[in-house]
């Protein structure tokens, strides 16, 4: 059954993944504190480095630097504004950063090139941990149960987790 399950759940299931141990720089520890919402380092620390969803790769704290740096989108400001911390199979990039409404999670489609602007996902980071768990129960639902009945399903919990999300999702959600 696909179902929304809450932030400590999802967190003790990844906790107990085996992931490859990583380490940044006293300096650069500070300037990501600095720049994201309290409890975000930590949390990286503790999960990730791994692939929640086939789009849905949180990033460990080296790779996020890394990520950051490596992507040339200067209508962005990433590194100041918007930093990498998830990416997709395909090269496109979820971010996290300050907006009027908070620290948020936005979407940089990479297909748009260097001119891309981000898509407010109107998701705090524990808010994208949830949907990228429902993602995941979705591939994991066996052939026979796919069709409109899920996409609805899908749509309707999306939705739950914040309002009009489904319009908003960069993916296709048709089965």
């Amino acid at each position: 059954m696909l179902a929304l399950r809450p932030v400590g759940q999802i967190v003790a299931e990844l906790s107990t993944r085996r992931r490859e141990p990583t380490a940044i720089s006293v300096t650069a520890r500070a300037a990501l504190a600095a720049s994201l919402p309290a409890g975000f380092l930590s949390l990286v620390d503790e999960i990730g480095g791994q692939e929640i969803a086939g789009d849905f790769m949180l990033l460990n704290l080296a790779q996020l630097l890394r990520e950051t740096a490596d992507r040339d989108h200067p209508l962005i400001a990433l590194g100041t504004q918007w930093w990498v911390f998830g990416t997709s199979g395909t090269g496109d990039a979820w971010l996290l950063g300050p907006t009027e409404h908070g620290d948020q999670v936005a979407f940089l489609d990479h297909d748009q090139g260097t001119d891309a602007l981000s898509i407010e996902m109107c998701l705090d980071f524990n808010q994208w941990l949830q949907l990228a768990d429902l993602m995941a129960q979705v591939e994991q639902v066996e052939q026979g149960a796919s069709g409109l009945a899920n996409v609805e399903k899908i749509t309707r919990e999306m939705n739950r987790l914040s309002e009009g999300l489904s319009q908003r999702y960069p993916y296709s959600l048709d089965a």
